[in-house]
């Protein structure tokens, strides 16, 4: 990073003010005959803590307020840190010592300025509310190289754009980059600067410190602020005509043109997909079982959650090492078609201290249910009753890297359970709530969809969402052919036996009752219970976790391995050889086949002779 002096220099000039720099505008007044007077003295709004006020209604009548920092001076100054960007547009640096009063709630740090601006896609953004129509003037304050004279940038506001050239200035010759709008409406506006030519692509075209505005109409203007990150809107879902349900499906949609990530909250964990910017699924899930250890201690292995099958032989057996670790799918992508809409669904059965979890999806190209994965998760004796989804949706992003909280991310859900009468019931019931005003939304749609967002700069205080009307009938993925297929595995095992034990082998009895296309099988054995971990290459932050490399432990994954390349329906046999005498053996058995991968729930055991 260059060093620089924490005053703001002034760089860019506009074209048909200064001779040297050429541009042009879009929708702007000719600038030839302005005159543009010294920019008000004084930190404009920076010494005023924001505040909330009433701004009126919105599309659907619903009243909302702006947090905003009224202009003192007839003043504003844009820093970098009261405004957004998005990822990897440019990253914020430095500490100003400009004043920052009453918004640490909204920003910690008091940035200096924004630099390594290297893209053309993307924008940097701050947003203002103007009480009347006018002129705002607009000084643009950067610091640029020789090397970085020449890109050029647009600043846009109120439908208007201006297109300016950078030019090189040193810390004791700041240029202005006088800029004049008229604005014709008040209200809500939003100041917007990208790049269409990056001079120097290595460094960027320099760095942006402040921006000045001022003008008759900043008279009583007021910057609008909100958190660079909005806390997660959360939510959950239920049906008033079944309150013990063991299976929900569940559609989700993005309504928003950002990437977003709102996964389905489980007891386990997360099971969910991201949406692009084109508002289609990225084609993958997260199927995340949590195994975080009480005062970060590693569990003992048998409650260890553990995955017991995969709805593709690609796809990998794995982990991640964020969040309490835990275990993972990995490798493979099951919507390859990427739909706009995400359909899904989970059941629950309990056995013992262990909770399974089947997660499926609908395969939109084949019309049919597909599994995606199975999981074990301890329930310390207390079996799993009803399964009740919930859902986030959150905006990512660390303030220096990306700042993208003034755009609203909006998903859009509605369920079904699995009732006791083996009928499908409409979760009717939106379970959300909020004590203060925040820049979060509840609400049903017009088609009877339970929509909640988060971001953007509006305010609102908590409404309970309206109950959705009552579909007329259930979509296809629902009717009795397709809800059969949520019972189902890739393969059937009938029965696991072992025979003919001696002080050196032993043979395994594998009776299918549905093997599958080109079905395979592995034996994984030893002298410990390892359930269904074996050795593997950690991923990416399971390796700085103590937890995921516990699972890599020689007492805590199988140490011996036996495949068998061909199954059939019926009777299939595997033989062990090279066992220690009187000893006692653990396995289980991995069964893989075109349509996914099943391991055999249960780890059975045997005793070799002396």
């Amino acid at each position: 990073m260059r060093q620089t002096t924490t005053l703001p220099i002034l760089v860019i000039m506009l074209a048909l003010i200064l001779p040297m720099v050429t541009g042009q505008e879009t929708g702007a007044r000719n600038h030839d005959d302005l005159f543009f007077g010294e920019v008000p003295p004084g930190f404009g709004q920076l010494e005023k803590a924001p505040k909330l006020f009433s701004a009126g209604k919105d599309e659907q009548g619903r009243e909302f307020y702006l947090n905003g920092q009224l202009a003192t001076g007839k003043k504003l100054i844009l820093t970098a840190s009261n405004g957004f960007f998005d990822k990897g547009i440019c990253r914020a640096f430095g500490e100003s010592s400009l004043p920052k009063i009453g918004d640490d709630d909204l920003i910690k740090p008091n940035f200096a300025f924004l630099g390594q601006w290297k893209k053309t896609k993307g924008t940097i953004r701050w947003h203002i509310w103007l009480s009347r129509p006018g002129q705002v003037k607009l000084n643009l304050n950067m610091r640029v190289l020789k090397h970085e004279a020449g890109s050029m940038l647009t600043v846009s506001l109120a439908g208007k754009s201006q297109t300016v050239k950078t030019v090189e200035s040193a810390p004791s010759k700041p240029q202005p980059s006088n800029l004049v709008f008229e604005v014709a409406e008040p209200g809500e506006h939003e100041i917007v600067l990208s790049a269409t030519k990056i001079k120097a692509p290595k460094s960027g075209i320099g760095e942006v410190h402040t921006i000045d505005l001022y003008g008759p109409a900043i008279d009583n203007a007021q910057l609008l602020r909100a958190r660079w990150r909005p806390a997660a809107v959360h939510g959950s879902y239920s049906s008033s005509t079944s309150k013990r349900s063991k299976m929900w499906v569940m559609t989700t949609r993005s309504a928003c043109d950002f990437n977003s990530y709102s996964p389905i909250t489980t007891p386990f964990g997360y099971f969910g997909t991201s949406f692009q910017a084109d508002r289609r699924s990225s084609g993958e899930f997260n199927f995340s079982m949590w195994a975080a250890g009480r005062q970060g201690k590693t569990p003992p292995l048998e409650q260890m959650p553990h995955l017991l099958a995969a709805g593709s032989p690609q796809a990998e057996f794995s982990g991640f090492g964020h969040e309490g670790s835990g275990v993972k799918l990995r490798g493979w992508t099951p919507m390859p078609d990427r739909p706009s809409t995400c359909i899904q669904a989970l059941r629950v059965e309990s056995d013992g201290n262990y909770d399974t979890y089947y997660g499926y999806f609908w395969d939109h190209p084949s019309d049919c249910w597909k599994l995606f994965a199975v999981g074990r998760k301890w329930n310390d004796g207390k079996p799993k009753e009803h399964l009740s989804p919930g859902s986030f949706c959150e905006i990512p992003g660390p303030p220096h890297l990306q700042r993208s909280g003034d755009q609203i991310r909006e998903v859009r859900r509605r369920g079904w359970h699995w009732g006791n009468d083996k009928k499908w019931h409409p979760m009717d019931e939106f379970n959300c709530k909020s004590k203060n005003a925040a820049n979060k939304r509840w609400y049903t749609t017009q088609d009877g969809q339970f929509a909640m967002g988060t971001g953007g700069m509006r305010f609102y205080i908590f409404e309970p969402p309206s109950a959705p009307a009552r579909p007329n009938a259930l979509p296809e993925f629902l009717q009795p052919s397709t809800t059969e297929q949520l019972f189902r595995l890739p393969a059937d095992t009938k029965e696991i036996t072992t025979s003919q034990v001696s002080n050196n082998s032993a043979i395994i009895n594998l009776s299918m009752a549905r093997v599958g296309k080109n079905a395979r099988a592995e034996v994984y054995y030893g002298e410990n219970d390892c359930l269904t971990f074996v050795k593997r290459e950690l991923h990416g932050t399971e390796r700085n976790s103590a937890i995921s490399q516990s699972t890599q432990a020689s007492d805590r994954s199988w140490s011996n391995q036996r495949k068998i390349n061909s199954l059939k329906d019926g009777k299939n046999q595997i033989k062990l050889f090279g066992l220690k005498p009187n000893t006692n053996y653990f396995f289980r058995i991995l069964v893989t086949n075109d349509a996914g991968q099943v391991w055999s729930f249960q780890t059975l055991t045997f005793r070799t002779t002396r």
